[in-house]
């Protein structure tokens, strides 16, 4: 399994366990926090093009809570992602950042996409916030063993094996792909 399909299962994944328990208890609140489960549905369902229409037009719609909007920009920039409209999707996580720059998923989705473009550094710096803003645990467990990957991209031998280690001491399950294992070992 390549890196690039490693990093979209783990996106997928939390994705899965994230959005719908959110998307569901807004959507008993109103119509708007409705149309966005439908939308984060129709993303987890892989759905691309009605997950893109539906968060549109809560996007779009002026009376959408404004701490909503950084939530349906990252799920549409996921579903742009996994287009391959790369640019469309960086404008939506770009702009879910400067809505709410404490959105951890935001970071990292933007950090995947940065990645798959080798441009490694910016991934480093995205996953630093992205772990920065979150707890221990699984989740950012995932972080670290995706920057340990871009170090590792860009020759960081070091700063790589610390993440690792730290991904493994997080989430003892996490795995490192093969050719990254003999850093763990010294």
């Amino acid at each position: 399994m390549t890196q690039r399909n490693i990093v979209l299962l783990v996106v997928a994944l939390l994705m899965l366990c994230v959005s719908p328990a959110l998307a569901k208890k807004k959507a008993a609140a109103d119509p708007i926090s409705a149309e966005y489960a439908k939308g984060v549905q129709a993303v987890n369902e892989r759905h691309w093009n009605d997950g893109i229409a539906l968060l549109t037009k809560v996007i779009d719609n002026p009376a959408a809570p404004k701490e909503l909007i950084p939530l349906a920009l990252t799920n549409r920039g996921t579903a742009y992602a996994n287009k391959k409209m790369t640019t469309e999707a960086l404008a939506d996580l770009n702009k879910a950042i400067e809505l709410n720059p404490d959105y951890t998923a935001a970071y990292y989705d933007r950090a995947r996409i940065l990645a798959m473009q080798n441009k490694h550094a910016e991934a480093v710096a995205d996953l630093s916030k992205a772990i920065e803003h979150s707890k221990a645990g699984k989740p950012q467990a995932v972080y670290y063993k995706n920057r340990g990957l871009s170090y590792g991209a860009m020759s960081k031998l070091d700063e790589a094996k610390a993440d690792f280690k730290k991904a493994k001491e997080l989430n003892p399950a996490i795995k490192i792909p093969m050719h990254y294992k003999p850093l763990l070992k010294q």
